[in-house]
């Protein structure tokens, strides 16, 4: 355990100190932190390697829909979350079926500028076209590519989405039976997007011409809620129902990582994990059920 007192909450501090309420999504925040959304607490909290926790915005008696500063920003229910390199951090916003931006400003106070990118607040639905215009059902994770485009998992229209220079296009799940419920989204190798199907219970990849393959493995899958992408090429699951983090090679093999297999909240067990991310020599968890954020060192 890195951070997180067990028990839904919230406080920033230090290890068991701090508490989350569901957190479900990590990103790379700095050499040596995470970026972790906070589910019910509405907010987008910073985790480091020492165990130390902050709020960089948001807060559970702050939900709903406001941009501007980060310290005074609503949000509902963010999800996913990602650092471009120029420290801009997108969000995807599931109970408010948008797609939010948080831009770096000195000026602003929490240092922090809250827009939202694409989607109408409140508004679930499905359109492409004109960010401003367009409609999600639930985004639950998001990608920047090195395009600057951002790539959403729409799950609640079992699609993969896109936003390009202020247009949102469907890029996989057009077709019926692609997805069911795409809950995570990693970048895999040679530009493949890697997806968490959890109602499929299967990883999918999604190629740079669009088309849909499943990664064949030698188990099955318990609910798989979140994926991630070593350098070395090894695929990680955060599979929920299984109550595991576990690790795909090249031959489809799985193996467990985390998590005895049996939900729990000892220094062992996981439960319901839902997130993982390959991160400063570490495997990152997002262990929802226990409010916490674990981590397992990677050789």
């Amino acid at each position: 355990m890195i951070a997180g007192s067990g028990t839904a909450g919230f406080r920033d501090g230090l290890g068991a100190e701090a508490q989350f309420n569901k957190p479900i999504r990590l990103a790379p925040f700095g050499p040596d932190a995470v970026l972790v959304a906070d589910i019910y607490n509405h907010a987008l909290r910073i985790v480091s390697k020492d165990g130390r926790v902050r709020t960089l915005a948001g807060a559970p008696d702050r939900k709903g829909h406001e941009d501007g500063p980060a310290v005074t920003a609503r949000f509902a229910s963010p999800h996913g979350v990602a650092v471009a390199p120029d420290g801009r951090i997108a969000v995807a916003e599931a109970e408010g079926h948008t797609l939010r931006l948080l831009t770096p400003d000195t000026s602003a106070a929490g240092g922090y500028r809250v827009s939202t990118l694409a989607g109408v607040p409140g508004h679930s639905g499905f359109l492409d076209g004109e960010a401003t215009v367009a409609l999600f059902n639930s985004p639950h994770a998001v990608l920047w590519a090195e395009d600057g485009s951002l790539v959403t998992a729409d799950i609640g229209n079992a699609r993969l989405r896109r936003l390009r220079s202020g247009v949102v296009e469907t890029i996989a799940g057009a077709a019926k039976g692609e997805f069911v419920y795409p809950m995570d989204i990693a970048w895999g190798r040679d530009g493949v997007i890697l997806v968490a199907d959890a109602g499929s219970h299967q990883i999918r990849r999604v190629g740079t011409d669009g088309s849909v393959s499943t990664v064949v493995l030698d188990a099955a899958l318990a609910t798989p809620h979140g994926v991630a992408c070593g350098p070395d090429g090894v695929i990680y699951v955060a599979d929920m129902k299984s109550h595991r983090a576990l690790a795909i090679d090249a031959r489809g093999h799985l193996r467990p990582v985390a998590g005895t297999g049996q939900s729990g909240s000892d220094p062992q067990a996981l439960n319901r994990p839902a997130a993982v991310l390959v991160h400063a020599g570490w495997l990152w968890i997002a262990d929802l059920d226990n409010h916490r954020i674990s981590a397992v060192t990677l050789e």
